[in-house]
């Protein structure tokens, strides 16, 4: 039997969830160091809203190991497990969480664990790329299906083959169109500021590499500091005030995440400077906190990520994947979610759009 769940009922019972902001590593692990590019498949993304539409599946119990890096650390991994429990419900099967705590070997030794367990099918949101690409193949030699969300491996930027999809948002192209929107507001000769995570974090080498290749698109900008912020609004705040008092000019913040954020906006005010007037503030997240900065002027617009869609489309292909044999290959970008296409119509929220995105998270 196959349960009716429209994608306009998913979409529309999607609730924000108020959760604690982040103190653990940011919600995700793992990036390509080669600057390439993520490229979306939109049929990836047609097939999984189709299989949706038509009702899942009753997939009787169906055990799934949902094995991530995050679960329980911050808001976005909250919400994605959120998710992930949410789609299994409707397809009726069982899932058991593995959260790494953002520890490449603990996750290693949850896979070994989960495959003793014979579980009927795996999520995988790797730590990091290389420990992320041991893991899988060890659960792909089970010869269940694995569906990678999150953080592409194994030196891709995006899908892998012999996954049974790829459901993610901040591959590398990600990042660059988050700083390429932010550059390509500048007039004239424009200096910005950098705020990224953790050195020696994939996701610290994506977010620098998005930085280096827009640059290479415009000119006119120079990053006058380019420093991690550690996920830490402490750390952010002190960043970004001393790139200010050095250099007073600078007209433009860019940071990989809200919370963070928070910390970039009173560095600015601690510089002596008005946010969204002196200094604009261009953020990653889209959660409720950011949009309803990006409302009262004091940052300029916040990018969306979906954590909930995320967790929820990749249990949606490994359900697919168990009930029919077929995986969905290419690329799943949330960008291209009926939450982006229906609602604000671009991936940036801004104070003119704002009021068509209800955040998640």
């Amino acid at each position: 039997m196959r349960q009716k769940l429209s994608a306009a009922t998913l979409f529309a019972g999607v609730v924000a969830v108020l959760l604690a902001g982040c103190a653990a590593p940011e919600p995700q692990g793992s990036a390509t160091s080669a600057p390439q590019d993520a490229v979306s498949d939109s049929s990836a993304m047609a097939t999984t809203l189709a299989y949706i539409d038509a009702g899942l599946p009753d997939l009787e119990g169906a055990s799934l190991a949902y094995l991530v890096e995050c679960a329980t650390q911050n808001s976005f991994c909250q919400t994605r497990w959120d998710g992930a429990q949410d789609a299994a419900e409707a397809a009726g099967a069982e899932i058991t969480l593995f959260d790494a705590g953002f520890d490449p070997n603990a996750q290693l030794a949850q896979a070994q664990d989960a495959i003793l367990r014979d579980f009927d099918g795996y999520i995988l949101s790797p730590v990091a790329d290389a420990s992320g690409c041991a893991t899988f193949e060890l659960l792909q030699a089970t010869g269940k299906p694995v569906v990678n969300i999150n953080s592409p491996m194994c030196g891709n930027a995006d899908f892998t083959d012999g996954t049974a999809g790829f459901v993610a948002m901040q591959t590398e192209s990600f990042f660059l169109e988050h700083v390429e929107n932010a550059f390509s507001l500048c007039e004239g000769e424009c200096e910005a500021i950098a705020v990224g995570g953790f050195v020696g974090s994939d996701l610290f080498t994506r977010w620098e590499n998005a930085i280096q290749r827009a640059l290479e698109s415009y000119p006119n900008v120079t990053v006058v500091s380019n420093q991690p912020g550690n996920f830490d609004p402490a750390v952010a705040l002190t960043v970004v005030q001393d790139a200010l008092l050095a250099n007073p000019d600078a007209e433009i913040v860019v940071s990989s995440w809200d919370d963070m954020t928070r910390g970039v906006e009173e560095g600015v005010r601690a510089a002596g400077m008005t946010p969204g007037d002196d200094v604009r503030i261009y953020s990653v997240g889209g959660t409720e906190y950011g949009v309803g900065q990006v409302e009262q002027g004091s940052w300029d617009s916040t990018t969306i990520l979906l954590p909930y869609e995320e967790s929820y489309y990749g249990v949606v292909q490994l359900a697919r994947a168990i009930e029919t044999g077929e995986p969905t290959p290419g690329f799943t970008y949330l960008a291209e979610s009926p939450l982006v296409l229906e609602g604000p119509g671009s991936l940036f929220i801004t104070v003119d759009n704002a009021d068509g995105f209800t955040p998640e998270y």
